[in-house]
C-alpha cells in the first residue's frame, strides 16, 4: 500500500516538474534552449514513474516474507555504498575507464544480473569512454541502456529472476 502512495506522490511530482518545464523554449538539436534538459528529464521521470505505479498496482500484496525482502533491500543498499566508497578510493589511481567498468559491472551483478548482463552493459561502458570517437555508438549504447531500463521497469519480475548473489 505504501508502495502505490509513494508511486503515484513521485509520478505527480514528475508531472508537476514537466508541466513546469514545458514553458521553456526547447530549442534545436544543434542549439538546445534553456527546456531541452528539463523536459526530457520531465518525461524520463514520468516514464518511469508511471511504470512503477503500474508494477505497484499490479503487485500482489506483500504476504509475511516482508522481513526478508527488508534485510535483503537492506543487503543491496550495504553492497552499492560500499561499492561506491570503493569506486571513489581507485578512481584516483586505476583511472575512470577500468575503475566504471568494474564499478558498473558488479553493482549490476549485485542488483540481480547475470554475470554476462553484467560485463556486456559494463563493457559497453568502458568502450565509450575509451573510444575518443565514440559519439555514434555511445547514442547507440545510450539507447540500449535504456531500452533495457524500461524493460526492467516494466517487468521487474524479469529483473528479479535473472539471479545474482542476493
Amino acid at each position: 500500500m505504501i508502495e502505490r502512495v509513494v508511486a503515484l506522490a513521485v509520478l505527480v511530482a514528475s508531472g508537476v516538474y514537466l508541466a513546469n518545464a514545458l514553458p521553456l523554449p526547447l530549442g534545436t538539436v544543434a542549439r538546445p534552449g534553456a527546456g531541452f534538459f528539463p523536459v526530457a528529464v520531465g518525461v524520463f521521470g514520468v516514464a518511469v514513474a508511471l511504470a512503477w505505479v503500474v508494477s505497484a498496482v499490479r503487485r500482489a500484496p506483500a504476504a509475511a516474507g516482508g522481513a526478508s525482502e527488508a534485510a535483503e533491500g537492506r543487503g543491496r543498499v550495504r553492497v552499492t555504498v560500499g561499492l561506491l566508497v570503493g569506486y571513489c578510493l581507485l578512481l584516483p589511481w586505476a583511472g575512470f575507464p577500468l575503475v566504471a567498468f568494474v564499478f558498473v559491472g558488479l553493482l549490476l551483478y549485485w542488483l540481480g544480473a547475470r554475470w554476462g548482463a553484467a560485463v556486456a552493459i559494463a563493457l559497453v561502458v568502458l568502450v565509450e569512454k575509451v573510444r575518443p570517437e565514440g559519439v555514434a555508438f555511445g547514442r547507440i549504447a545510450g539507447a540500449l541502456l535504456i531500452a533495457a531500463g524500461v524493460i526492467v521497469l516494466a517487468r521487474p519480475d524479469l529483473a528479479m529472476s535473472v539471479g545474482g548473489p542476493m
